[in-house]
């Protein structure tokens, strides 16, 4: 009878084992006993099967076997024998894992940070552009310059001459036209107006 090392704390451990001693091959006693290399998480880890691993698998088996919504269902000794064979013979199914050390194998825990709300910026007093602050400037010039000029406009000793308002005191152009020139014949009736106090030069 083949040797074992298949730790047994219950009766029902006991019976399983005894048959797998009774039945199994030299090669699946080695692979029971000694456990078989497999690659896990990109290490090479020693897959040892236990009486422990092998019951959690004949329960998942038998309640497929159980009649739906049955909170048990009795299985015979030759099924269950056959799960055990089955069971340690297949490389497929996980037992216990094992570094190759010896040491009991841990996988490595991955820490995921958690998700920070998403939280918009506060609105900050945004300072003007350069460009802004000349523009604002253009409009208080401009600004400042219509109110000048209406100002101008409604007062009776200014006249308008190609777009220049024009003192009739002093002759003093008080609002400037993009073109400062004046023909010979405004120029004269500006002259008349000031009572001769503009000179005119060919």
């Amino acid at each position: 009878m083949i040797k074992l090392n298949l730790e047994t704390n219950k009766k029902e451990y006991e019976i399983i084992k005894e048959y797998l001693e009774n039945n199994v091959s030299e090669e699946l006693a080695n692979k029971i006993n000694n456990g078989i290399k497999i690659i896990k998480d990109n290490k090479t880890l020693i897959n040892k099967k236990t009486l422990d691993t092998f019951m959690q698998y004949a329960n998942e088996e038998a309640r497929k076997l159980a009649p739906q919504g049955a909170n048990y269902t009795c299985i015979e000794d030759k099924t269950v024998f056959g799960w055990a064979i089955h069971y340690f013979e297949e490389d497929e199914f996980e037992g216990k894992l094992y570094n190759e050390d010896g040491t009991e194998y841990k996988p490595e825990i991955k820490v995921t940070a958690p998700s920070k709300p998403i939280t918009k910026p506060k609105q900050q007093n945004k300072q003007p552009t350069l460009f802004e602050l000349m523009d604002l400037s253009t409009n208080k010039n401009e600004n400042a310059e219509n109110i000048e000029e209406k100002q101008i406009q409604n007062n009776e000793n200014v006249i308008e001459i190609n777009g220049n308002l024009i003192s009739k005191e002093t002759g003093e152009i008080l609002s400037k036209s993009p073109v400062n020139t004046f023909d010979k014949e405004n120029a004269e009736l500006l002259a008349s107006l000031l009572e001769n106090k503009l000179t005119l030069k060919e």
